[in-house]
């Protein structure tokens, strides 16, 4: 039987699509599928060149402004099956032009569930389904501006298919040596078992200061965290707070427990008040994570998993998390552990007894355990396999 060919025809911000690029390259070095790229000349360039000051100018200010989809296709024998992955941080965002363009819809914020009145972020409050696209075609889509309600995400949900999220950067071209070069900087299957109990490094106590616009309802844009804090205010309360709070719970539990707060403010606050002495550099931040068992995340922006997830499990560390709202492409198993809800719900409605309980009592977690979830399941090869499998079973 002739093996399937991926041809991918767009790759906007490339350090999004960089761990799902390694695992198609590796099906390709298996002899399982054929991979080719119909790009621009800039993302095309970015597949023979691995160097920092090309990356950063490229992902600035040439890849990426018109979509937040990796855009491809399938060609098994005479049919031609179209696919996406959708990268936007935002759960409730969809590109209305691609649900109804392809046959898989891959979205690595994926919600849980799929609720008419929109998706949930706190208790009687639900962000609207939302294109990417802005009513306004002249502004780009990463800036704010108001967007188009979405009309057919129900229509084409047969489509949608949850992904998983990559580290935040692998390396600094997108062809193979550099990708699996970058993973093999980070991959450390021979981690000795955690001496310590648990981390967390979350970046600002506060979110952004909210839009000061008083017709916010008319202008809202739903990718912009000033605006949806303006518009709900006083019914959600930003996530960098329960971080904050969560952070001086792990600083009073003593020996073990490694708790950072980079920043004592908002998140578009001033740069001068960063705890420089506490910031990990990226390329020391999967070792630091190597000492501790479990990684603490706490849901932000609209309730995204964070690269915190992948770069633990990298290195043999479990994650702890408050409840998640979206899900990846298999169930976790012993790798995460789920306490209370947080996310944007108001701090009175945390359950914070049970959080301080849970954290204490957390059952232990091997490396092996987490390096065999990881092997199974979160490998790059795992999840291209899974990407060939949902496409050659579409219609």
């Amino acid at each position: 039987m002739k093996k399937p060919k991926i041809v991918i025809t767009k790759l906007p911000k490339w350090s999004y699509a960089q761990w799902f690029l390694l695992g198609l390259y590796e099906l390709k070095r298996r002899g399982d599928i054929s991979l080719s790229f119909r790009l621009g000349l800039i993302d095309r360039l970015s597949l023979y060149i691995d160097n920092y000051y090309a990356f950063g100018v490229g992902q600035r200010y040439m890849s990426g402004h018109d979509t937040f989809c990796v855009e491809g296709y399938m060609q098994d024998g005479n049919k031609r099956k179209w696919f996406c992955i959708d990268h936007q941080d935002s759960p409730y965002l969809f590109d209305s032009g691609l649900l109804d363009k392809v046959s898989i819809y891959f979205k690595m914020q994926c919600p849980k569930e799929f609720d008419e009145r929109g998706f949930r972020l706190a208790e009687g409050v639900y962000a609207p389904w939302t294109d990417h696209q802005h009513i306004d075609s002249s502004v780009l889509i990463p800036q704010r501006g108001k967007r188009k309600p979405l009309t057919n995400l129900f229509s084409n949900i047969e489509k949608v298919r949850p992904l998983m999220v990559g580290p935040r950067h692998l390396a600094y071209g997108n062809g193979y040596k550099a990708l699996h070069h970058g993973l093999l900087h980070d991959l450390n299957l021979d981690c000795p078992e955690a001496t310590e109990k648990m981390m967390c490094y979350f970046g600002n106590s506060l979110g952004p200061k909210p839009s000061p616009e008083s017709n916010i309802a008319d202008i809202c844009d739903y990718n912009w965290e000033s605006d949806i804090m303006a518009l709900w205010k006083g019914e959600i309360e930003h996530p960098n707070e329960k971080r904050s709070k969560a952070n001086k719970i792990l600083e009073s539990m003593g020996n073990g427990y490694d708790a950072r707060l980079i920043r004592d403010g908002h998140s578009d606050g001033s740069a001068d008040s960063v705890r420089k002495d506490l910031v990990i550099p990226l390329e020391k931040f999967c070792d630091h994570i190597s000492h501790y068992q479990y990684n603490l995340n706490i849901s932000g922006y609209r309730l995204s998993i964070p690269n915190r997830f992948i770069e633990s499990f990298l290195v043999g560390t479990a994650i702890v998390t408050d409840k998640l709202a979206v899900k990846w492409y298999k169930p976790f198993d012993s790798e995460v552990f789920e306490t209370v809800e947080m996310g944007y719900a108001k701090d009175k409605d945390v359950d914070w007894d049970k959080f301080r309980s849970d954290i204490t009592n957390l059952p232990v977690v091997s490396k092996k355990e987490v390096f065999a979830a990881f092997q199974s399941k979160w490998a790059p090869e795992k999840v291209a396999e899974y990407i060939i499998t949902e496409l050659t079973n579409a219609r």
